[in-house]
């Protein structure tokens, strides 16, 4: 998927020898109160990821600090891959609620050394109506419109739209160096199975006029969170990533 964390990393597949990409890096019943708060409660939550034969795994939690939100995702390259020395990606970013609308603040992703050339940050400023982002290398300003997400918030503000009952929207993504796009498509029902357990999820093609084609499967009855990402190419699958454990399913 076309996340800042697959661009980041897809950045590093022609590095020789390694090749090396990563993630793809939600419930309740329609419009309920209930599958609403669910989503934004505190969770754990995580993922195996197989990016052109590349294995690495993939934490995501929530937490509330005072009225600001949390979100973070690190992913970690596995087996023999972890020798390349690349990584750990640390991905985080700040939101507050606004109007039942996620509104970010802060959004950054990038290694524990700094690399300009991949590192991405993002500063909403709501007040000014003007985001400052550092993508490419390079000092980007956007105007901010109302409910524009990061790469990471999108999901959650996308779970919280599905947890209203909504089935075909858009979402506007601030990426760092554009601002485009991501409409939420709904195809079909499916049972997959996770962690030995039989789950019922509903398919959704995110498009973003992209020749990459993002999918994402989500939980009917657990906050609609993601069960299963699966980016393909012409038809080819690039990468998957697969729920292993989360706390909203304990």
């Amino acid at each position: 998927m076309q996340l800042a964390s697959l661009r980041f990393l897809h950045a590093i597949s022609s590095f020789p020898a390694l090749g090396v990409a990563l993630v793809l890096l939600l419930g309740l019943f329609p419009g309920s109160p209930s599958a609403s708060n669910l989503i934004l409660e505190p969770f754990q939550s995580e993922y195996g990821v197989d990016y052109s034969g590349f294995q690495a795994s993939r934490k995501v939690s929530l937490e509330k600090v005072g009225e600001e939100y949390i979100l973070r995702s690190t992913t970690r390259l596995k087996g023999i891959a972890r020798l390349s020395g690349y990584g750990p990606v640390y991905e985080v970013s700040r939101f507050v609620m606004y109007n039942g609308m996620i509104r970010p603040t802060l959004y950054s992703i990038g290694e524990d050394k700094k690399n300009p050339k991949r590192d991405i940050r993002i500063k909403f400023d709501w007040v000014s109506g003007i985001s400052k982002g550092f993508a490419k290398g390079e000092a980007r300003s956007f105007p901010l419109s109302p409910g524009m997400q990061d790469p990471l918030s999108f999901e959650l503000m996308g779970r919280l739209l599905l947890a209203e009952g909504k089935r075909d929207f858009v979402l506007q993504v601030h990426e760092g160096h554009r601002v485009r796009d991501y409409r939420f498509i709904e195809e079909e029902e499916e049972t997959l199975n996770i962690a030995s357990r039989a789950l019922s999820s509903t398919r959704f093609f995110i498009d973003r006029n992209s020749s990459r084609e993002l999918y994402y499967w989500f939980a009917d009855d657990a906050g609609y969170l993601p069960l299963q990402i699966r980016q393909l190419h012409e038809q080819k699958t690039k990468g998957t990533v697969v729920l292993t454990r989360s706390t909203l399913l304990d």
